[in-house]
C-alpha cells in the first residue's frame, strides 16, 4: 500500500471543524506513504484538486467531508481508473452508509490504510450536465435540501426542523415524466431517483436499491392531502409498505421530466436549475470505490 500514491481532499469545515482533526490524523497514520493532502477553501475545490490528483498519478483520491464534497471528488472520477475512497465527516453520508464505510473517521482511515479493504465498480447517474452518486430528487425533498442548506444546526436535528418548515413552504410541483417502464403527467409531492439505498442519517424510501444493478429506484408520490403523505412519509421511516393509490415505484436506467420547479437537489444539496427539462441516465459501472 505504501507504493501507492495516495491524494486526500479534505473540507474543513464539514461536521463542524472535524476537517482539521482529520488532517493531523492523516499525517500521523501515513507518516512514511505517498501522500498529498488538499484542504478546499471554495465550491468546487474538491473538483478540482481530484482532476489534479488524476494528472498527478494519484492511484487511490480520498474524498474528507460531507456529501457535497464527495459529489466533487466522485464527479472528477467518473470513468476514470483511480480509486475514489471516503472519510464520511458530514452530516448525512448516505452513500457511505450504504457501502458499510464507518462513519468514525478513525475507522474509516484505518480502512483505507488496512490490506482488508476492498474494491468495488459501482453506478452512477447523470443528471443534464450533473453527476449524483447516492440520489437525486424534486419536490418536497428539494424543498427540505433548500431549508436545509440555510440552517445554523447541520445535524439531524437541524434536518427535522427542515422537513416540518418545508410543510409551509412547499407547493406541489407539475411534472411530465417518460421512461421506458412508466409515464406521468400531473402534480406530485415528490420524485426521487435514487441510485443508494440511504438518503442520510439512516433514512430510506428505497431500501433495496443496489449500486451496481444498472438501475435506478424511482420513488413518486403523487399529490395529496398532507395527512397521506405524513402516513407515507412514517411508513418509509419504518420501513413499511403502506400501500397507496398515490404512491409509485418503479426502476428504470433512464429518465425525461420536464417540471415547474426552479431547482432540485442531487446528493443532498440544494441545486438551482434554469431548464425546466431533465435528461436523466445511469452509468453502469463507472466509478471504482473502495468499501467496507
Amino acid at each position: 500500500m505504501k507504493d501507492k500514491k495516495i491524494h486526500f481532499i479534505i473540507n474543513p469545515i464539514s461536521g463542524k471543524g472535524i476537517g482539521s482533526k482529520v488532517k493531523n490524523r492523516i499525517e500521523e497514520i501515513f507518516v512514511n506513504y505517498n501522500k498529498q493532502i488538499k484542504v478546499t477553501r471554495k465550491k468546487d475545490d474538491g473538483y478540482n484538486y481530484a482532476l489534479q490528483s488524476i494528472e498527478d498519478g494519484a492511484d487511490i483520491i480520498v474524498s474528507c467531508g460531507g456529501d457535497g464534497t464527495l459529489n466533487e471528488v466522485a464527479t472528477a472520477l467518473v470513468n476514470k481508473q483511480v480509486s475514489l475512497a471516503i472519510v464520511p465527516i458530514g452530516s448525512g453520508n448516505g452513500l457511505a452508509r450504504h457501502l458499510n464505510i464507518p462513519l468514525a473517521f478513525e475507522d474509516s482511515l484505518q480502512l483505507i490504510k488496512s490490506s482488508k479493504k476492498i474494491i468495488k465498480t459501482i453506478d452512477c447517474g447523470k443528471i443534464n450536465d450533473k453527476y449524483f452518486f447516492s440520489n437525486a430528487g424534486i419536490g418536497f425533498d428539494a424543498t427540505i435540501v433548500n431549508v436545509y442548506a440555510h440552517q445554523k444546526k447541520r445535524q439531524l436535528l437541524g434536518y427535522v426542523k427542515s422537513s416540518i418548515l418545508s410543510i409551509f413552504k412547499f407547493k406541489p410541483i407539475q411534472i411530465d415524466l417518460h421512461s421506458e417502464v412508466k409515464n406521468y403527467k400531473g402534480k406530485a409531492m415528490m420524485l426521487n431517483i435514487s441510485n443508494s439505498n440511504c438518503l442520510g442519517y439512516g433514512f430510506s424510501i428505497s431500501p433495496n436499491a443496489s449500486l451496481q444493478d444498472g438501475k435506478f429506484d424511482i420513488n413518486l408520490i403523487a399529490q395529496c392531502s398532507w395527512s397521506v403523505f405524513g402516513l407515507l412519509g412514517i411508513g418509509y421511516l419504518f420501513k413499511a409498505n403502506l400501500g397507496s393509490k398515490k404512491k409509485m415505484f418503479f426502476k428504470s436506467n433512464q429518465l425525461e421530466i420536464y417540471f415547474d420547479s426552479n431547482f432540485l437537489q442531487i446528493d443532498g444539496e440544494y441545486i438551482p436549475e434554469s431548464t425546466k427539462k431533465l435528461n436523466i441516465c445511469l452509468l453502469p459501472k463507472s466509478v471504482k470505490v473502495l468499501v467496507g
